[in-house]
């Protein structure tokens, strides 16, 4: 690959000073998703005509879609298997149905998976296609076919260590149908963790480049035609390129670029002089750990904006052009939980351009929404603002729940200041699980929060007690109810008799043996007793049968049927080893 060293514009490097600006909007609004999300998507994927998100989710292996209710609100959600550890999901019409699919790089599973929409805003698994370490992707129409290809930034895993040696950039070229083929790659610098593609030279070819962080560089990657791209010509900067994003940000007809330093927390501004030729004009502060940039005309006056979001920093950072491609303005925007990847789009329809991103450090909150707006309207408890505006508003009506609790629209039986259809209510009576616990009209055994009729689908009572088996004592912890066994039958006979006895004199002494029957460490005359105080037939016997039980994780244990049911699981049968069933 070749090495050049930015190239500084007659006037020097510019380090802005930054000013403040100011666009309004409206408190942030944070979504529940899978675990460690650090990729987002938007676009109206359930055809409704709204803006819908999907969120890649690397700790759980899938992507959240969160739909859009036709109010900015997303109050239902769904998830979607990928490969593992997928960093990024975008999306694109590849088969030609009018509905956008989504695809994923899967760090971990090595593969980028396609997901193919079924019309509806629900996706089903399409492709696995293999690679080396796919770190991140996006999508364009790369040969000028008019179906959407897949760019692929690659770990060479042929490379030793492929950590510290020259990365790839991947064509996927789709035949029209959502079925791709690899191209030939091109090589880029170290550990890419981002890129973008557009015409940089003006002879109607896609380009792209690359932000590389192990080798603090941006590769620029020229197309050739023909489906072939030359290596990357690499930009050499001090710091750690983290993500980039291009545009005609001088606005004199050629695609400039800026990138993000996660090494020293800057952003680079580079200008374009038609030939994909850069200097590099301007150097800028953001917050601390920048994960992404976006750019967008946020505040409506022509040029493009920069929106900069930071894992470590709740301060995302809106840096407003001057029409210059400068940048010497921002406004700090509060988005919590560690805000990585952002992106810009009309979420509510109202033409003003809005803030999306998804968020690594908590998954109650792993999506966040900022639209723009100024909270103006009915203000039902006057405290200044606007009903859409104020939360929490638990039941998405755009009314604070304490308006709704007091018109009476919504019930509080426990006065918690949560309307009650917002609480979990898992016997349906209309109460809080929490209250009917606190009134006793629900038990909660174990302590859990759960009334026992809700905590397992077979509560189960074996011996009749009405207490539940899950609750009962098991002083032995063999998860077994004490109560439903005959602990004193040493052999399994269902009778307590002499040879119950033998067993006790044989293990006599120190001891933490089944004959310990009173648990303290030692088998003697008090374990002697309780043989005597129980002889004859057991009253409870659980007959040594034991079987498969699928539990909720997927894992399987071979354990008696009132275990499996005490850990909710589903018994597959007496005997059935857990080699012959399949555990969803």
């Amino acid at each position: 690959m070749k090495r050049v060293w930015a190239i500084f514009g007659a006037f020097g490097v510019l380090f802005c000073a930054q000013l403040t600006a100011a666009v309004p909007f409206e408190p942030l609004r944070q979504y529940e998703t899978g675990y460690a999300s650090t990729g987002i998507y938007a676009g109206d994927l359930d055809g409704d005509g709204d803006v819908d998100l999907a969120v890649s989710n690397r700790g759980t292996s899938d992507i959240t879609i969160l739909y859009n209710n036709g109010l900015s609100l997303f109050p239902t959600s769904d998830a979607f298997g990928t490969g593992e550890g997928p960093r990024y999901v975008d999306g694109g019409d590849f088969d030609g149905d009018g509905d956008i699919d989504l695809y994923t790089p899967d760090y971990h599973g090595l593969t980028t998976t396609i997901l193919r929409n079924n019309g509806d805003g629900t996706f089903e698994p399409w492709h696995a296609y293999l690679m080396g370490k796919p770190a991140f992707l996006w999508t364009d129409d790369l040969d000028g076919d008019g179906y959407e290809d897949i760019i692929v930034l690659d770990w060479d895993i042929d490379s030793d260590p492929p950590s510290q040696n020259p990365a790839k950039f991947v064509p996927l070229f789709n035949d029209g149908e959502g079925n791709f083929t690899p191209g030939d790659h091109a090589m880029i610098g170290v550990q890419p963790r981002g890129g973008a593609s557009a015409d940089l030279n003006g002879d109607g070819i896609k380009d792209a480049i690359t932000a590389n962080l192990a080798s603090n560089s941006f590769s620029v990657v020229l197309g050739l035609g023909k489906r072939q791209w030359a290596d990357g010509i690499e930009i050499q900067v001090n710091g750690g390129p983290r993500y980039v994003t291009l545009g005609d940000f001088d606005d004199d007809g050629d695609i400039d670029f800026v990138g993000i330093d996660k090494t020293y927390s800057k952003l680079w501004v580079f200008h374009n002089d038609g030939s994909a030729n850069f200097s590099q004009v301007a150097t800028s502060s953001t917050s601390n750990n920048p994960h992404s940039i976006a750019n967008a005309d946020m505040d409506g006056d022509g040029d493009l904006d920069l929106v900069v979001t930071h894992v470590s920093s709740a301060q995302s950072l809106v840096y407003f052009n001057n029409g210059q491609g400068l940048f010497p303005t921002t406004q700090v925007v509060y988005m919590y939980t560690g805000p990585a990847e952002v992106k810009i789009a009309d979420v509510n329809g109202d033409g003003d351009l809005d803030i999306v991103s998804a968020n690594v450090n908590l998954a109650t909150k792993g999506a966040s929404v900022v639209l723009q707006g100024t909270c103006d309207g009915f203000d039902c408890n006057q405290n200044g603002i606007g009903d859409e505006c104020d939360l929490p508003d638990c039941n998405w009506n755009l009314v604070p729940d304490e308006c709704d609790i007091e018109a009476g629209d919504s019930i509080d039986l426990d006065g918690n200041g949560v309307p009650d259809e917002c609480q979990d209510d898992c016997n349906e009576n209309d109460v809080p699980d929490s209250l009917d616990i606190a009134l006793g009209t629900s038990e909660d055994c174990n302590g859990n929060d759960i009334p026992d009729e809700c905590d397992w689908d077979d509560p189960g009572d074996c011996d009749g007690d009405g207490i539940v088996d899950g609750c009962e004592a098991d002083e032995n912890n063999d998860s077994l109810p004490d109560d439903c066994q005959c602990i004193e039958d040493l052999d399994g006979s269902a009778e307590v008799d002499v040879l119950d006895l033998l067993i006790i004199i044989s293990e006599w002494g120190p001891s933490h043996s089944p004959a310990d029957l009173n648990y303290d460490g030692i088998v003697d005359v008090l374990d002697l007793l309780l043989i005597l105080d129980a002889w004859g037939e057991c009253d409870a016997f659980i007959p040594n049968i034991r079987g498969a039980c699928c539990l909720d994780n997927g894992n399987c244990t071979y354990v008696y049927e009132i275990i499996c049911g005490i850990n909710d699981g589903d018994y597959m049968g007496d005997y059935v080893p857990c080699d012959k069933v399949e555990c969803d």
